[in-house]
């Protein structure tokens, strides 16, 4: 019966509608853009958004930015197709891949983007505009090192925001970003408390969810980086101590302070 009980607290756990809600000051972010929010997503994998829970952000966010693993091998297409197009409702979406993407097809995927409306970031930058003002967007490819190399020493004094889907890719770029969002490693999934993540990579401990602060070289402000535990899970569709989220992220400007 305990077993029994443990397993329906963790089923619930990995399906709940979490929306977790920050806000974060960013050093460089120009006045126009002072309260713009982000929906941040990652690491929907198999899961299936309910448009009543996407319905009360309509109207309430600027972006919606998705960190990657939205998919996975044997995934039915349909599903990512309606998540898609119900993320892409909301705002102007931008996405990068994951690991679990690459297994799973990324031609039906790219052709998915770009039917829904979601654009695809590959080692791109992009601005977003507020009024007589931008900010750049930065997308990371999985696994690659490539971002830097179009991200200038100008861009060291512009607001830059990074989408990276492992926390680790943040080492090639953190210097340039005021702000990286990323996700992959679902938190662990199974917290044992006391003992931690049971089943993550040990090279992950360190950043396995939540809010970090980046060093930037030559005096810049520190940069902030989010690793979120992610709407969906990976293998068993159970979590423990480490609820499913998404995230509501209001940008705030020190330069109003």
């Amino acid at each position: 019966m305990v077993v029994f009980i443990l397993i329906v607290h963790m089923w619930r756990e990995a399906h709940l509608h979490r929306v977790v809600e920050d806000d974060v000051e960013i050093n460089a972010l120009p006045l126009s853009f002072d309260g713009s929010v982000i929906l941040y997503v990652s690491d929907l994998h198999k899961r299936r958004l309910r448009q009543e829970d996407i319905k009360p952000l309509l109207g309430q966010v600027d972006w919606v930015l998705i960190g990657g693993d939205v998919a996975e091998k044997g995934i039915s297409w349909p599903i990512v197709r309606r998540n898609m197009q119900l993320l892409a409702n909301i705002a102007p979406a931008f996405a990068v891949y994951g690991n679990h993407d690459k297994h799973a097809g990324t031609a039906q995927l790219a052709r998915i983007f770009e039917e829904t409306g979601v654009r695809l970031l590959q080692d791109q930058v992009v601005s977003l505009q507020k009024r007589d003002s931008s900010i750049k967007l930065a997308g990371a490819a999985y696994r690659s090192r490539e971002l830097s190399n179009h991200l200038t020493e100008k861009d060291r004094n512009d607001c830059v925001i990074v989408l990276i889907h492992d926390p680790l890719q943040a080492k090639s770029v953190h210097d340039y970003a005021d702000l990286i969002l990323s996700g992959h490693t679902h938190g662990g999934q199974l917290v044992i408390p006391f003992l931690g993540p049971i089943f993550l990579n040990q090279a992950y401990r360190n950043v396995s969810n939540g809010w970090y602060t980046l060093k930037r070289m030559n005096g810049y402000p520190d940069g902030k980086m989010l690793v979120s535990r992610g709407y969906g899970t990976n293998h068993l569709p159970l979590r423990l101590c480490c609820p499913a989220e998404m995230h509501k992220i209001t940008l705030k400007s020190m330069k109003t302070k």
